[in-house]
C-alpha cells in the first residue's frame, strides 16, 4: 500500500500589519540620522500624496482630531509655519507624533528622530531651528551617488553651523529666490527649494560656503560644536535610559567640587555666565539650553555626551582661562584688600610684563577680569605696572602688520553676507573695540550702521501700533520681540512710549486673568465645602484640599478667609481659628 505524505493546511497566523509604509528611517546610531520632518515628507512621497494630504487624512484622524473646514486650515498653517519645527524637538507635540506614526507604520524607532532622548537635561526653546539649514555639498554628492535625500537631525539643531564632514557653513536661504525654507509645506520636496522648486546643491551655494566668514578658531570651535553634537545624536539609541533631570546639578557640582575647590566664581567665568546663572543650575535644577551646553563643554574640554550620561569627571586639570594661568583675588564685597593681595597683583603684573611669548597682549580690563576683581582696585594698588600694562597694550597694535590686520578684519566684516556686531569683529581681530576706533573710526562706523540695518524699524512701528489698534488681547513686549526676531531692547529703546502702552495694557490683562483665577479658586472652595457638609462630613481643611487636589489652596489668606467664612456660613464654630485682618 503507498502511503501519501500529509500536509499541514491549517492556515498560519499573519503577523499585523501597519496601516502605513513600514518606511525605514535613515542613519539611526550615526551623526547624521534623519529627522522626523524629513521621515514625514519621504512617507508623503512613498505613498504618492502630498504631505498636507497625509497629514489631513492619516495623521490627525489616528491623534483623535476631528477637523472643520475652519479649524482644519487654522491648525495646518500653523503646523506649516511654525509648529513643524519643534516636531524635531523635545516638547509634547513631538512626543504626540511619534507615537502617532510609530502606531501607522509600526517602526519602534522614531524618537530617536528626535530630541526627546535629551527631554529631561536640554531646555526646550533654542533647541531647533525655526527655519531650514543644510550643506550644499552633501546635497551633490547624494545626487551624484544616487542616494536618497533626505534631512539629517544635525542640521536643524540651533547651535550647529557647520557641516562636520565637509566644514562648510550650513546654508539657510535659497541660493536663487534668497528665501527661507520651512520644515514643512502642502507640497514640500526634499532637497528643492518650497518656492522656486529649484535645487537647493548647486555651485553657488558652494561659493557661498568657501567663502566663510569665519576665522580659523571660530571655524574648529564650531566643526567641534557639530561633531560633538553628531557624536550625541549616534548614541541616543544606545542608552539603557534617557538621562534624568539631575544629571546638570550633579555634573555641575563635580566641577565646581573637584577642578574649582568651591570657588563658584572661578567656575562661572570658566563658563562664561554670572555667578547667579551657576546657582540656577546648582540649586534650582535649571537645564541648559543646547548652545549654552557646547559652549560649556567646550570650556570644560568635555563631550556632551560624557557630561550628560557619566556621573564621574576625567582626571584632568581645570581648564585655563582666557587670561591663562591668574590667581584669584577677588575678596568679595566689603571686604579690604590684604597686602599678601597687593603682593600677589604685583606678581600677576610683574609676570605678565617681562614675557614676551603672550601674543596678543591682554587689555587691563581682561588681566583684572583674570583675577576677579575690578580695574580700579588694580589701578589703585600697582598704578605703575597698570600704566606699563596699558602702554604694552596699545603698542601691540601700532606696528603696520597689526593695522594691516585690523583693516582686513574690518572690510572682510562689510563684504560679508553676515551682518557683524562690532565686538564680534574686534574679538575675531584679538583686540578691543576702542582700538579699532582710534584707528579706523570710519570702518567702525560703517561696520556699526550697516549692523543697525538689519532692523526693520517701519516694521517693528507698524507692529506696535498694530497691537494698539486692536481690541484683543494683546501679547508681552518681549513676545513681539520675539516674534518679530529682535532683541527686546531694540524695541524699548527706540519705541518707548509705544512699549509702555502695550506693556501697560499687558498688565492689566494679567491682572484681569489672575482676579479670575482667585474668583474660580473661591468658588471651587465654596462648592467643595458645600458637597462635604451634605454628606456630612466637616469640611476641615485636610478635606478641602484633598477633595480639590490641592495642598496649598488654603495656604494664602484669600483662601483662608473664604474657608474661615464657610465654616461661619454652615454653622460651624469659627472662635478657635485664626483671623487675618
Amino acid at each position: 500500500m503507498e502511503i501519501n505524505q500529509t500536509w499541514d493546511v491549517a492556515i498560519p497566523a499573519i503577523p499585523p500589519r501597519s496601516r502605513l509604509y513600514h518606511l525605514e528611517p535613515i542613519g539611526v546610531e550615526t551623526p547624521y540620522v534623519e529627522c522626523l520632518t524629513s521621515y514625514i515628507t519621504r512617507l508623503a512621497e512613498e505613498h504618492c500624496v502630498s504631505v498636507r494630504d497625509l497629514v489631513m487624512r492619516e495623521i490627525f484622524p489616528a491623534q483623535g482630531r476631528v477637523l472643520t473646514i475652519a479649524k482644519h486650515y487654522h491648525q495646518l498653517d500653523h503646523l506649516w509655519l511654525e509648529g513643524a519645527s519643534s516636531l524635531n524637538g523635545t516638547g509634547p507635540v513631538a512626543r504626540q507624533w511619534v507615537e502617532t506614526l510609530e502606531t501607522l507604520t509600526s517602526c519602534d524607532s522614531l524618537r530617536f528622530l528626535t530630541m526627546l532622548t535629551w527631554s529631561e537635561v536640554i531646555a526646550l526653546s533654542r533647541l531647533v531651528r525655526l527655519r531650514k539649514a543644510w550643506c550644499p555639498r552633501c546635497y551633490d554628492e547624494w545626487r551624484q551617488n544616487h542616494g536618497v535625500l533626505y534631512e539629517p537631525l544635525l542640521w536643524t539643531l540651533d547651535g550647529v553651523h557647520i557641516c562636520p564632514r565637509h566644514r562648510f557653513e550650513l546654508a539657510t536661504e535659497c541660493p536663487h529666490c534668497q528665501a527661507a525654507q520651512p520644515f514643512l509645506t502642502q507640497s514640500v520636496r526634499l532637497g528643492y527649494c518650497s518656492r522656486c522648486l529649484s535645487r537647493l546643491g548647486s555651485a553657488s551655494l558652494f561659493e557661498r560656503a568657501e567663502s566663510t566668514t569665519l576665522d580659523t578658531d571660530e571655524l574648529k570651535q564650531h566643526c567641534w560644536f557639530a561633531e560633538r553634537a553628531g557624536e550625541l545624536l549616534a548614541s541616543s539609541p544606545n542608552l539603557s535610559m534617557p538621562p534624568p533631570r539631575e544629571q546638570i546639578a550633579v555634573k555641575m557640582t563635580l566641577y565646581l567640587d573637584q577642578y574649582a575647590r568651591g570657588n563658584q566664581s572661578l567656575l562661572a567665568r570658566t563658563l562664561r555666565i554670572t555667578v547667579q546663572g551657576l546657582r540656577r543650575y546648582l540649586q534650582i535644577g535649571a537645564v541648559p539650553y543646547f548652545d549654552s551646553l557646547l559652549h560649556f563643554c567646550y570650556a570644560l574640554s568635555t563631550t556632551p555626551l560624557a557630561f550628560l550620561t557619566e556621573d564621574f569627571l576625567p582626571p584632568q586639570s581645570m581648564p585655563h582661562l582666557p587670561v591663562e594661568h591668574l590667581p584669584q583675588i577677588s575678596r568679595g564685597k566689603g571686604k579690604p584688600v590684604t597686602p599678601g593681595d597687593v603682593k600677589q597683583m604685583r606678581q600677576v603684573l610683574e609676570t605678565l610684563l617681562s614675557s614676551e611669548e603672550i601674543d596678543p597682549y591682554p587689555s587691563l580690563k581682561e588681566i583684572a577680569w583674570g583675577m576677579g576683581c575690578d580695574v580700579s582696585t588694580i589701578r589703585k594698588h600697582c598704578p605703575d605696572l597698570c600704566r606699563a600694562s596699558v602702554m604694552r597694550y596699545k603698542r601691540q597694535w601700532t606696528g603696520e602688520d597689526a593695522q594691516m590686520r585690523m583693516r582686513q578684519g574690518l572690510e572682510n566684516a562689510l563684504a560679508s553676507s553676515e551682518r557683524l556686531p562690532l565686538t564680534t569683529v574686534a574679538r575675531q581681530i584679538g583686540c578691543d573695540t576702542s582700538t579699532l576706533h582710534k584707528y579706523f573710526p570710519g570702518l567702525c562706523q560703517a561696520v556699526v550702521k550697516r549692523y543697525r540695518e538689519r532692523f526693520d524699524y517701519e516694521r517693528i512701528h507698524r507692529r506696535l501700533q498694530e497691537v494698539l489698534a486692536t481690541s484683543a488681547e494683546v501679547p508681552s513686549v518681549c513676545e513681539l520681540a520675539r516674534q518679530m526676531g529682535y532683541k527686546v531692547h531694540i524695541l524699548w529703546c527706540n519705541y518707548t512710549d509705544l512699549c509702555k502702552q502695550i506693556s501697560a495694557r499687558y498688565l492689566a490683562q494679567q491682572r484681569k486673568r489672575h482676579e479670575e483665577r482667585i474668583a474660580q479658586t473661591f468658588e471651587e472652595i465654596r462648592r467643595a465645602m458645600l458637597e462635604l457638609h451634605e454628606q456630612a462630613i466637616y469640611p476641615g481643611a485636610r478635606q478641602v484640599c484633598e477633595r480639590l487636589k490641592d495642598r496649598h489652596v488654603l495656604r494664602n489668606k484669600g483662601g483662608y478667609r473664604v474657608w474661615r467664612l464657610m465654616l461661619e456660613e454652615l454653622g460651624y464654630p469659627t472662635d478657635k481659628l485664626k483671623r487675618y485682618e
